[in-house]
């Protein structure tokens, strides 16, 4: 293996500074758009300069310095900032009944199921739906797999924000049944799967 560019180490150097200005503005005790701003354009530029000098290895190594300085001054500023002097917070978010309160058991099981298994069921039909689209549209089997296996995490995760979202059954039903549709035409059709 070659030795890396120094393009790369300057790119690095780069996302380091980009962290170091970053959290300088955000030390302060106001709010500093020109410092945030040169900190994320430092960290702009150090992307592309990994990317210039080694490609996608270019970035994801700029990106691993950047997210090391960032952790080192987080554990920083975790050890040697002052302790709270306020209580935890004693708020409830009703995960949990108040003392003596029902359960609602079932609903919380329903709820599960409809994000979880139905989410899931309906996300993957819709990775292998994107598949078979991608078939359709010319692309090669290798570049329709990892489009399929891509979306599949993602819609999952947005499908369930919004299942979650939604207050009423009906709503959760009905769009899981409104993603439905875009699978339906390919499966129908008997589309390359």
């Amino acid at each position: 293996m070659a030795a890396p560019e120094p393009l790369l180490w300057l790119a690095a150097a780069i996302g380091v500074a980009g962290i170091g200005v970053l959290r300088f503005a955000w030390s302060k005790r106001k709010r500093s758009i020109p410092l945030n701003t040169a900190g994320w354009a430092l960290l702009a530029l150090a992307a592309i300069g990994g990317g210039a000098a080694e490609g996608a290895w270019g970035v994801s190594v700029v990106s691993l310095f950047a997210m090391g300085a960032a952790a080192l001054a987080l554990a920083h500023a975790a050890a040697t900032s002052p302790q709270g002097k306020g209580s935890a917070s004693v708020r409830r978010v009703r995960m949990l009944p108040e003392m003596g309160g029902k359960l609602h058991l079932g609903r919380r099981v329903v709820t599960f199921l409809l994000v979880a298994i139905a989410g899931l069921a309906v996300s993957v039909g819709l990775g292998v739906a994107l598949r078979g689209l991608a078939g359709i549209a010319g692309m090669s089997e290798a570049n329709s797999n990892v489009a399929a296996f891509f979306a599949v995490p993602v819609l999952w995760a947005l499908l369930s924000f919004f299942l979650l979202m939604l207050e009423r059954r009906r709503g959760q039903i009905l769009l899981l049944l409104a993603c439905c549709i875009p699978i339906l035409p390919l499966f129908l059709t008997g589309a390359p799967a």
